[in-house]
């Protein structure tokens, strides 16, 4: 392959680092390259990447896309230029990868393809919104992709009006009548909606796909895996909502629309299930759709049952029903017998693969976590992203009969440079005498004769389980690094561990998770190499929950970190989703104000005693500010120590580089001031 004067081999080792170990830093965290998910080309020899890498002092991130032999012998960037370069995907003939980005002259990110060798850079849309979410057509000759329009805009020339009148109208004021009407840190009240682009490669000509069928993506999270089109491109099959008012009902259903008929109308193929169906994806003969589908209403941890639908009209066939795990990320495998999906399971999220003809969902664990699987189209070989706690993602390839074989190597200096602690997994009996699972991280200078001090790490979600993999955010080596013993324990409620298990803390959200952290606290102080009197707890959104809940039930720990915490369940209220939580807590509020009460930290402000650092964004949608603003005036006024970190550009999460860098020297500060760093002395 001919190699422009674009490319930038990366031939020599990073040497910025000493070769003396030491533990993990904050730096570290924004020194690491990102990795996307991979896009293998059709013959399996090459893999193309979107990296980011982050400028802490600018306070911002820029990524390119990098081509990575899958015999790990070559890594070149593809692109150099333009701060966002996203992701990449290659075209079913192998001669074009397209992806998004913004260059010169661009008012908004554009779709662009170029050759594998460098060469040919096109700009390929010019479309009114900015496109995300890519798929090629099986002919190569046409890139489709999710923009937001309005669905009553005919054409550009109504969009761009529509934009303009509402960026030059003086009135701001906005009058609502859905029930959903801002999510994460979106607000949904401009009126524009997801839809299915189709662009043209060669002339840049787009269509609007979805114009006048009344129909849209969800709004929430609109993603690739809300639509999929046929190999021969005459239709399209997308997730969209069939519940008369979402929010206060919810029922996304997959519609097909045939394409080559200008009068066809969306058609429902899974109207008999009231509950979540999405991820549709066609069989590489167009004669099958393969979907994900959930059996209970409101309840986001259900499990995600692998399904089959013929183009025939039979029912629906499920192939993952022996398998107690819920799937993920489904993709048909070229020969069109099998697919391949993904499914946490017990700490670590696996690869499976189940035949279309009968199921039998098989995988060979590798003891990391894998995920992001993409599969060459003329041989068998795939492309996919492992990490551990150890280990930020990076690419590695397989085929049969081989070793796996890693062929990113970004951060290899830098991770070869870290002294880490050692990694358990055990478990604990918890509420009911159960045994629960928990990771514990030691630090890096261990000593079993010393007595350390613990922190408790509490996971979100309820239901977000804490696999091996590694984070950006809360990352446990980094806490340990600063000589604390880390123990996460996947409570009662946790994913990963079957439907039974997830679905345990239904109606109570608070008892039993709390019963397993207070349980696995027992055991840690029974350990001589534990202090117990220099322990603490952190946790964020429903970790952050349960460490104000414990504040009102026990005065055990020195300390808590409380990040994005649901202070009171009355106040969730006013959450972008709030349906889901009827289920959740066993009533909302006018029908059982005691039930919701009681599982709320506010009703115990009165026990409150442990000094809390409390952290919050403005832009918090899914937990509103106004708990942490709750929490923090309660402590402050009953004269507990308190700190509040407010970040009014921040969401859910911390992501800016500054910002994060704040975030942890406070949370890291306040665990100190209150329970040291290291062994005692």
């Amino acid at each position: 392959m001919r190699l422009s004067s674009l490319f930038i081999l990366l031939l020599v080792p990073f040497a910025g680092y000493s070769a003396e170990p030491r533990p993990m830093t904050v730096d570290d965290l924004w020194n690491i390259k990102r990795l996307g998910a991979p896009s293998i080309s059709p013959d399996g020899a090459w893999v193309a990447v979107e990296v980011t890498s982050y400028d802490v002092p600018k306070d911002e991130g820029t990524s390119q896309i990098w081509l990575l032999s899958t015999d790990g012998k070559i890594q070149k960037k593809l692109t150099d230029a333009g701060e966002r370069n996203s992701g990449p995907r290659w075209s079913p003939d192998g001669k074009r990868i397209a992806f998004t980005s913004k260059r010169t002259g661009d008012e908004l990110t554009q779709i662009y393809t170029v050759a594998p060798d460098g060469q040919s850079l096109k700009k390929a849309s010019d479309l009114p919104t900015a496109p995300s979410g890519l798929k090629w057509s099986a002919d190569s000759k046409t890139v489709y992709c999710i923009g937001w329009t309005w669905p009553d805009a005919a054409d550009d020339a109504a969009h761009k009006a529509k934009e303009k009148e509402q960026r030059e109208a003086k009135l701001k004021g906005v009058v609502i009548d859905d029930a959903v009407y801002r999510y994460w840190d979106k607000w949904l009240t401009d009126g524009k909606r997801p839809t299915v682009y189709a662009v043209d490669t060669a002339t840049g000509k787009h269509k609007n796909l979805l114009a006048g069928t009344g129909k849209f993506l969800p709004p929430e999270e609109p993603a690739a895996n809300d639509y999929d089109v046929s190999p021969d491109g005459l239709e399209l099959c997308f997730v969209a909502e069939s519940a008369k008012d979402p929010g206060t009902d919810f029922n996304s259903d997959l519609y097909t629309l045939v394409l080559d008929d200008p009068n066809a109308q969306p058609k429902n193929i899974t109207p008999d299930n009231k509950a979540g169906d999405t991820n549709p994806i066609y069989s590489p003969d167009g004669k099958s759709i393969a979907y994900l589908s959930q059996s209970i209403k409101y309840f986001y941890a259900d499990k995600q049952r692998l399904m089959v639908i013929d183009g025939d009209g039979k029912k629906p066939r499920e192939l993952t029903a022996g398998l107690d795990r819920s799937a993920i990320n489904p993709k048909w495998l070229p020969d069109g017998d099998r697919i391949a999906f993904e499914a946490e399971d017990a700490g670590v999220t696996n690869v499976y693969f189940a035949t279309v003809k009968e199921g039998r969902p098989m995988t060979s664990p590798s003891g990391f976590s894998e995920r992001a699987s993409d599969f060459a189209k003329t041989v068998r070989r795939a492309a996919f992203l492992r990490s551990s706690f150890d280990l930020p993602p990076t690419i590695f390839t397989h085929a049969p009969g081989e070793q796996e074989t890693q062929i990113s190597f970004f951060n290899d200096d830098i991770v070869k440079s870290w002294k880490l602690g050692k990694i358990e997994q055990t478990k604990i009996k918890g509420a009911g005498d159960a045994d629960v699972p928990m990771w514990i991280v030691y630090p890096p200078e261990f000593d079993p004769k010393k007595k350390w001090p613990l922190i408790q790490m509490i996971h979100g979600g309820p239901h977000n389980g804490i696999m091996s993999d590694f984070s950006f955010r809360w990352n446990p080596q980094l806490w340990a690094a600063r000589g604390y013993v880390v123990g996460i324990v996947n409570f009662h409620g946790s994913s990963g561990f079957g439907q039974k298990y997830a679905d345990a803390i239904t109606g109570d959200y608070a008892t039993k998770p709390m019963t397993d952290i207070l349980k696995a606290t027992d055991w840690f102080e029974t350990q001589p190499w534990i202090d117990k009197d220099r322990t603490a707890a952190a946790g964020g959104s429903y970790g952050g929950y349960m460490v104000a809940y414990l504040n009102g039930h026990t005065d055990r720990f020195k300390a808590y970190v409380c990040h994005a915490g649901v202070y009171s369940y009355h106040g969730q209220m006013a959450s972008d989703i709030v349906k889901g939580r009827e289920r959740s807590l066993g009533a909302f509020p006018w029908k059982d104000l005691e039930k919701v009460d009681k599982q709320s930290a506010q009703r115990f402000s009165g026990n409150f005693k442990t000094p809390t650092i409390v952290l919050h964004g403005e832009k918090d949608y899914r937990v509103p500010l106004t708990h942490g603003l709750e929490y923090y005036n309660t402590l402050r006024q009953k004269g507990v120590p308190t700190r509040l970190v407010y970040f009014p550009d921040e969401n859910h999460w911390v992501l800016k580089p500054q910002n994060s860098q704040l975030w942890h020297k406070e949370v890291f500060g306040w665990l100190e001031k209150y329970i040291g760093r290291g062994p005692t002395k």
